[in-house]
């Protein structure tokens, strides 16, 4: 399937690494032109020159900017000037990293302070700043949320609290902005083979005293598929969401997580 991804302007949050990488690779494998933000320069940098390897572009394909996510000023700055560079914007990615994994009675309110700073409040200001170029080109917004996010646990106070903001912040775009044409989606990743899902494997093992071929094989029996997800599958249904064949899908959530949500609805 065509995309119709070929020169346009995409921004991706969170994109040195893990998924954020796996989309800002394969927007610019579709002919997106694409800056990839981080709070890590040399962490960006690395990214860029992999992305630009894997895909074989054109070296003005793919660039970086600095950006962190727990800072409104450096959104603000990184996020301007990344619109600025690109002439516009089609498509923005909004991504972050995951909390620290903690009971309620553990979490202190500066704990909820920085997650609502690091999830919620960055993914509403950088949409922010980014509407109005997005209003210009009839463009799209995705939201990289995790699937667990709808079938809360015990150990993910912070998550549990500010994850489902974006669920309703990308509803409330969508509905108001969608007469210009400016659509907004979110996706739902669970049981994709990321560092962080190999961390949790390794945790895991330690934990139960278990090998880790016996962790990973726990992880997938999770899963209706019966496998971990690749980032590239992941990667892909991103870029269909964000694209002009999704052109009639809004307010939506698209789960890529093997079959795990259990919502029959």
């Amino acid at each position: 399937m065509d995309l119709s991804l070929d020169g346009k302007k995409a921004v991706v949050l969170a994109g040195s690494s893990g998924l954020g990488q796996a989309v800002a690779t394969e927007l610019v494998a579709q002919g997106a032109q694409v800056i990839v933000t981080s709070s890590n320069y040399e962490n960006l940098t690395a990214a860029v020159e992999e992305i630009r390897y894997e895909t074989a572009c054109e070296a003005t394909k793919i660039d970086c900017r600095v950006c962190d996510l727990t800072d409104p000023d450096s959104i603000e700055t990184g996020l301007t000037k990344s619109i600025d560079e690109l002439g516009g914007l089609d498509i923005l990615i909004t991504n972050h990293g995951g909390p620290t994994s903690k009971r309620f009675a553990e979490t202190t309110l500066e704990d909820f302070d920085a997650g609502y700073q690091a999830i919620l409040r960055s993914t509403i200001q950088a949409c922010s700043i980014a509407l109005p170029a997005l209003r210009e080109s009839s463009g799209s917004i995705v939201n990289l949320v995790a699937a667990s996010t709808l079938e809360s646990n015990v150990s993910g106070s912070i998550a549990n609290v500010m994850r489902p903001g974006i669920y309703g912040l990308s509803k409330t775009l969508a509905n108001e902005f969608g007469p210009e044409g400016v659509r907004v989606n979110c996706v739902s990743p669970r049981g994709v083979f990321t560092g962080r899902i190999e961390y949790k494997i390794e945790q895991l093992a330690e934990r139960e005293g278990i090998s880790l071929e016996e962790a990973k094989a726990r992880r997938e029996e999770e899963l209706p598929l019966s496998r971990l997800g690749s980032p590239e599958e992941f990667a892909q249904a991103v870029a269909f969401l964000a694209s002009p064949a999704a052109g009639f899908t809004t307010g939506a959530v698209l789960p890529v997580d093997g079959g795990w949500l259990n919502h029959g609805f």
